[in-house]
């Protein structure tokens, strides 16, 4: 019974935290239900991916109603996403995947670093190379009235950056997620509340299609997966409480975004090594 309740509990700090940056918490979960909860490898994998899907829904109700999802980005992302997983998972039998996860889990790392080093820096709207690209054919401006925000980008990269993304996902056996929120708020300059709640949507998509996929190769038990779904809906509340409590700006978004980075990175590194048994 203490187990059943940690559990709960660390769900809902997940939860919490991952509905603040956009990532959901997947990413953090799987490790922890392997190494603190003796899950196996397959199990924590499907727990972490049903308990996703409520959380998911319940921030995106609220951003709905907000209208801080942009449908376009998300649509932009997620179908090339998806056509990038099934990529991945062929280039597998191709590649040395093991250096590839190695290599991937280290430049998370050294991007959430950057993030965290960076943040406090004001962007320059004007020089770069992202930004030249935005201005190429395919580009055009986004604007969303009720929040009084307008940004530009170019469909075509933006779709490029989904499929390498799903590509990822597929090739290293997790969640691409995570690196959505980053490329939204730096590569493309969406504000960080727009970026937020459309990765959180993207996520139910997500969310769905891997419940689905793990429910028929028999890797969801629904005694462990219902508490935790609970868990992760509570925290999706209390990360929208927080949020909004605090009226986050886009230099603090990015610091939280930073951290989770670093985590997820780490977490990385976790999961390949209960992956490869070393």
């Amino acid at each position: 019974m203490l187990t059943e309740i940690l559990l709960f509990i660390v769900g809902i700090v997940v939860s919490t935290f991952g509905t603040l940056i956009g990532f959901g918490g997947g990413v953090f979960m799987v490790p922890i239900l392997i190494i603190l909860f003796q899950f196996p490898i397959e199990l924590a994998i499907g727990t972490a991916m049903t308990a996703l899907l409520p959380a998911a829904l319940v921030s995106s109700f609220f951003n709905f109603r907000e209208k801080s999802i942009d449908y376009v980005v998300a649509s932009l992302l997620q179908f090339p996403a998806m056509v990038g997983t099934v990529i991945g998972a062929f280039l597998v039998a191709y590649t040395p995947v093991l250096q590839m996860q190695i290599l991937f889990s280290v430049f998370v790392l050294a991007v959430g670093v950057y993030m965290l080093g960076t943040y406090k820096q004001e962007q320059k709207r004007q020089r770069g190379m992202m930004y030249r690209l935005n201005r190429m054919p395919t580009s055009f401006i986004r604007k969303n009235h009720p929040k009084h925000l307008a940004y530009r980008l170019n469909g075509s990269l933006m779709a490029l950056f989904g499929l390498c993304t799903g590509t990822m996902a597929g090739l290293f056996g997790i969640g691409g997620g995570f690196l959505q929120t980053p490329i939204m708020i730096r590569a493309f300059r969406i504000p960080s509340q727009i970026a937020i709640s459309t990765s959180l949507f993207i996520l139910v998509i997500t969310s769905l299609s891997g419940i689905s996929s793990h429910y028929w190769l028999g890797h969801i038990n629904w005694d462990k997966s219902l508490p935790l779904m609970l868990a992760f809906a509570i925290g999706a509340l209390l990360g929208k409480a927080v949020r909004s409590r605090n009226n986050a700006t886009q230099q603090s978004s990015e610091r939280l975004i930073g951290i989770g980075l670093v985590l997820a990175g780490m977490s990385v590194m976790v999961h390949i090594f209960l992956k490869y048994d070393f």
